[in-house]
């Protein structure tokens, strides 16, 4: 890659070759040329060192040029704060000039800069600037120049979870554009998107499958279908193009991956050899190196030859980063095949690479793997530490990101919450009261960090230690906390001395979670006590172990906080035989151990806004007991209703507007980000 200098291209900017001798009439010029070099030998600091010393003396060489410069180098070196600096700084003063010359060069800084902001999640700063790009490309009549922004849309959006708008731009991206590289990152940016809206749609009907609507089951799976179909068409037409155009860049190899991925066996004509080889033939880069660790996934047979060939490439470039993940990589490698000395001794080393440049995201990975193969070794020990260690990781990740944007953040049930419930499961084996405690605040980190994802808000914190002890001094209440593992849930008892026991229940997580959901469909049949033998069945799995305890203690009051299926139905609604929970005690419900207060209850903290739907509504079922649900409400506070006619958007954002400390809404909704959440009125 050179050093950009005048216009803009597909990749945002043309570049020169170094002037083959120094320049004595133009010293600047050769300064500059020399920079060049110093890049192209991957000497970064002193091209840097160059480029700002010209930039003092910006008569000499156009400022908006060096500042385009260094802000490619600073990209190159992942130092996207400074990059974003520079490219803001050439843009404002091509603005400030408003040379109409200028035009194309100011459109690809934009383009340039948007992409930056994508790369940092910050896709409320990306999609305008490419908006305002892709209008200035029109203006000057730039096709080309447009289908770049349109593509870098694409891109910004898909990081935001607006698929449809994705898809949008990148079929847009497609009319514009001739150049044959440029189409098949297109493709692959399609492939990739219809990927994630397939996982989407699969999201929305394992929703449906659970609220037993069968019409949106089928729905979603159907678009999940389509979504498939339509990745596998154009992981297709991008190798197609690449093998007829004769094409062996990074991303061929990219498009080669998603079809070996993609394609049904019967149909896979890739071979590992055609991919192998064209890695060979490029260039070393960060970006080799995570294709040949997603090649080493797909080709288990040759994975340790093709991460060694990473690790050298790695090595090469001097690139911690990479370095990390490839050594990760083998570490995994080696795990799954049973070599647990090799995979410990690759994955320590991959730990240290990541240290060695904060590299926290991929540092978590290793914790964790590194945490997986002490326990299975039985260095119990070892492994508590290493959970803590990635624990502490994600933290340190979700609380970055959180102070970004929030499109970056660690995916909770594939990223996070495995690594908490594994550590959870190590300390529960053992009754010991500090791992018991130990496991309490675990569980209140993995609540928080579900809190935090789902609201998309660091706000919510967790009270110390000190302040949740005073709260229960001399209280007649206790905690049931249950904790969902794999093979077995554990129901830990908090009794008002602060003393904590656990107690196991041997049924796997699958089993429980299938009890639950009917008996949550069950308990909505107002005319029906079918639901009475799951009440009896699930409270003597979930009390009974825990009763002789609670007839000693005598509580008035026990508060659950609840873990995965259980936050869906009511502990109240559990029957020993002869009466049901409630009876017996008050209950009530937490989100999180120190979340706990006993603050006395004033009314004005009881004034309750309710907004309901009764009606069916676009394959909704009706809601027949919202109305009633409202009414018997309004015997225990003070509630504003609005239900049907009067729930509409402008009656909700004006009441909403009068601060009311609790809202309660009876009506249909999706979660699930994009668009496709919303709430039905």
């Amino acid at each position: 890659m050179a050093l950009a200098k005048e216009v803009p291209t597909r990749q945002g900017v043309v570049t020169h070759a170094p002037s083959p001798t120094p320049d004595p009439l133009h010293p600047a010029r050769s300064a500059f040329d020399e920079a060049q070099k110093h890049y192209l030998q991957g000497d970064y600091d002193r091209a840097i060192l160059l480029l700002n010393k010209l930039l003092q003396k910006p008569q000499q060489i156009d400022s908006v040029t060096i500042d385009s410069n260094l802000a490619e180098i600073y990209r190159h070196l992942g130092q996207y704060n400074q990059a974003i600096a520079h490219w803001k700084k050439a843009i404002e003063s091509i603005e400030t000039k408003n040379d109409e010359v200028q035009k194309p060069k100011l459109i690809a800084l934009k383009i340039d800069l948007a992409r930056a902001y994508t790369h940092l999640g910050q896709t409320s700063l990306a999609i305008p600037l490419l908006e305002e790009a892709i209008s200035l490309a029109k203006q000057e009549r730039k096709p080309e120049i447009e289908g770049m922004a349109q593509k870098a849309l694409g891109d910004a959006e898909r990081v935001a979870g607006e698929y449809d708008r994705a898809i949008a731009a990148y079929t847009t991206s497609l009319n514009r554009t001739r150049d044959y590289e440029s189409i098949i990152k297109i493709f692959n940016g399609l492939v990739e998107v219809y990927q994630l809206r397939r996982q989407q749609n699969l999201g929305f009907a394992e929703g449906a499958k659970l609220e037993k609507n069968q019409g949106l089951f089928t729905k979603y799976n159907q678009l999940a279908n389509k979504d498939r179909t339509e990745a596998i068409e154009y992981a297709k037409r991008a190798v197609a193009v690449s093998a007829d155009k004769n094409l062996t860049s990074l991303a061929t190899v990219r498009a080669l991956l998603n079809w070996q991925r993609l394609s049904p066996k019967r149909e896979t004509t890739i071979s590992f050899k055609r991919i192998s080889s064209l890695l060979e033939r490029l260039p070393a880069s960060r970006s080799k190196v995570y294709l040949l660790i997603e090649l080493a996934e797909l080709e288990q047979p040759e994975a340790t030859k093709i991460l060694s060939q990473a690790v050298k490439t790695a090595s090469g470039l001097g690139d911690k980063r990479a370095l990390s993940f490839a050594l990760g990589g083998l570490g995994n490698t080696y795990e799954k095949r049973g070599d647990l000395k090799q995979a410990l001794f690759w994955t320590q080393k991959a730990q240290l690479a990541a240290q060695e440049v904060f590299a926290t995201d991929s540092l978590y990975q290793w914790q964790w793997q590194a945490a997986r193969l002490y326990q299975v070794m039985g260095a119990e020990d070892s492994a508590r530490d290493a959970y803590q260690g990635a624990i502490a990781s994600v933290q340190s990740i979700r609380n970055d990101l959180l102070n970004a944007e929030k499109q970056l953040q660690l995916d909770i049930r594939s990223q996070v919450e495995p690594i908490y419930r594994e550590y959870l499961g190590l300390l529960l084996k053992s009754d010991d009261k500090a791992q018991i405690a130990e496991a309490l605040n675990a569980a209140d980190l993995l609540q928080l960090s579900q809190l935090q994802s789902y609201f998309e808000d660091d706000c919510l914190e967790i009270k110390s230690n000190s302040q949740i002890n005073k709260a229960f001094t001399h209280s007649d209440t206790v905690i049931i906390r249950s904790i969902i593992l794999e093979d077995k849930t554990y129901l830990i008892l908090r009794l008002p001395n602060g003393t904590v026991k656990s107690y196991p229940v041997k049924i796997k997580a699958k089993q429980l979670e299938t009890q639950i959901d009917n008996w949550r469909y069950l308990l909505e049949e107002l005319s029906s006590e079918r639901y009475l033998a799951l009440s009896q069945s699930l409270y003597n799995l979930l009390i009974r172990p825990l009763a002789k305890d609670l007839e000693a203690i005598a509580p008035s009051r026990i508060v659950f906080i609840n873990d995965g299926r259980l936050r869906n139905v009511p502990m109240a609604a559990l029957h020993d035989g002869q009466k049901f929970l409630i009876e017996e005690y008050a209950i009530n419900y937490s989100l999180g151990l120190n979340s706990i207060s006993k603050r006395e209850t004033k009314p004005d903290d009881l004034k309750t806004l309710a907004f309901g739907l009764t009606v069916a509504k676009n394959g909704f079922p009706a809601l027949i007991n919202t109305e009633q649900e409202i009414n018997d409400l309004a015997k225990f506070v003070n509630v504003s209703q609005f239900v049907n006619q009067e729930f509409t958007q402008e009656n909700f954002q004006q009441q909403l507007n009068k601060g009311y400390p609790i809202v309660h809404l009876a009506t249909h909704a999706q979660f699930g980000g994009s668009n496709w959440t919303f709430v039905k009125k």
